[in-house]
């Protein structure tokens, strides 16, 4: 029961054993292929940090729960990553090295978030629960644990944790301590919990699959549910600017079951929460690939590599870029190096400028980032300004200047 878009797949408990190695720099392993000085600034690094290789599997007996959601999540420089066979590991930013295991049964996801000391997982004792899982971020051990959906995701929001009750009634929203701070009734109907600028929401379709009709948005409160406005049919959320939720408006909703196809979006759709008011703006040519809202800025980017940046206010397109590089991830901003980093499956990074969309630089594949490359998707994200990324059954770290790092 997934509604508009999935927020993601269930996790489960698991043992954890993770290698970790420091890869040292040697020559001819990136390259750069657009002007890039040596940076004036001095790179805020984690402490120690060097350029590191680890790897996310651990052999388990049984079939693992494999989700194929690896990845890593940071909070405060604190970095958590699932993988294949374990639940999550805490592993130190600036070495590679595993400070933490925690888990009881074999998967592959990413943790859903961390803050405030917390890391959250889920736990699938068998295939009729889910359990939102609390572990404490110094030490792994476990702090609290709630029954939630089976099949929609917990969210994390700005005061708390976001999910559906097991059996659909009503959202509940958390806090830190595990205590209930709020419920809302959720209407008997497909219903997903979202947050949008940091603002709880639900998502709802009256349609007996996701995508199958339109979508209202709406606004969760303390014992209340508002709908605010309806949205067309596969109409995605990208997120909020200026407090407002961003949507895209599909070119054409029809169902299309052939591999590689890309729906077109030919508008941007900005909602204001207290009026229910949605402001179309046109996007001239209609725009395909996997789009990603990060600071005002929606970027598509394409199975085969091209990357289009498009203005969230105007709709404008700012730069596009074909970089000849496939399956690349969601991009990360870097607001020091003004650059958006991606990775791809065979562990590739790529930094482009973000003002103009050229390259600046480029790595190689790692030599054998595991056999997850081909199913799992990339994920790259920032702990201060050292690059963390996933490919595969492997995470790894380097820096954002222009320096040769072997990956192998």
């Amino acid at each position: 029961r997934l509604l508009l878009a999935a927020l993601g797949t269930a996790l489960a408990l698991a043992l954890l054993g993770v290698g970790a190695g420091v890869f040292l720099a040697g020559p001819d392993t990136a390259t750069a292929t657009a002007s890039d000085p040596p940076a004036a600034r001095t790179a805020a690094l984690p402490e120690g940090w060097r350029p590191w290789r680890t790897a996310l599997r651990r052999d388990t007996d049984g079939i693992p729960l494999d989700y194929r959601r690896l990845g890593c999540v940071t909070d405060a420089g604190a970095l958590f990553c699932g993988g294949t066979g374990f639940t999550v590991a805490r592993i130190d930013a600036a070495s590679g090295r595993t400070l933490w295991r925690a888990g009881t049964r074999p998967q592959g996801a990413r943790p859903v978030g961390a803050r405030d000391g917390l890391v959250y997982v889920y736990e699938d004792p068998d295939d009729t629960v889910r359990r939102l899982v609390a572990l404490d971020a110094g030490t792994g051990r476990r702090r609290w644990q709630r029954d939630i959906s089976k099949s929609e995701d917990a969210v994390l929001y700005d005061k708390g944790l976001l999910t559906l009750s097991p059996d659909h009634s009503s959202f509940v929203a958390y806090g830190r301590s595990g205590e209930a701070l709020w419920r809302a009734p959720a209407p008997d109907r497909y219903c997903t919990p979202s947050v949008l600028g940091g603002a709880p929401y639900a998502l709802c379709s009256a349609g007996t699959e996701p995508g199958s009709a339109p979508v209202d948005l709406m606004r969760l409160a303390p014992g209340a549910l508002t709908e605010v406005a309806a949205l067309p049919r596969k109409a995605l959320a990208l997120g909020a600017v200026g407090g407002q939720p961003l949507f895209l408006a599909p070119k054409t909703a029809k169902d299309v079951y052939e591999a590689g196809y890309e729906r077109p979006y030919d508008a941007l759709l900005r909602v204001d929460p207290a009026t229910g008011k949605t402001v179309r703006t046109p996007l001239d040519p209609a725009l395909t690939g996997a789009a990603t809202l990060v600071d005002g800025v929606v970027h598509f980017v394409r199975a085969d590599g091209s990357v289009t940046a498009v203005s969230a206010a105007s709709g404008k397109r700012l730069w596009r870029r074909a970089t000849d590089m496939e399956s690349l991830s969601e991009p990360v901003v870097s607001a020091t190096y003004r650059r958006v980093y991606f990775a791809n499956r065979f562990g590739r990074l790529l930094a482009l400028d973000a003002r103009t969309g050229a390259e600046v630089w480029r790595t190689p594949a790692l030599d054998d980032p595991g056999d997850k490359a081909l199913d799992a998707a990339p994920r790259v994200l920032l702990v201060k300004d050292a690059i963390v990324a996933t490919a595969g059954d492997t995470a790894f770290s380097r820096g954002p200047d222009r320096v040769t790092a072997r990956t192998g």
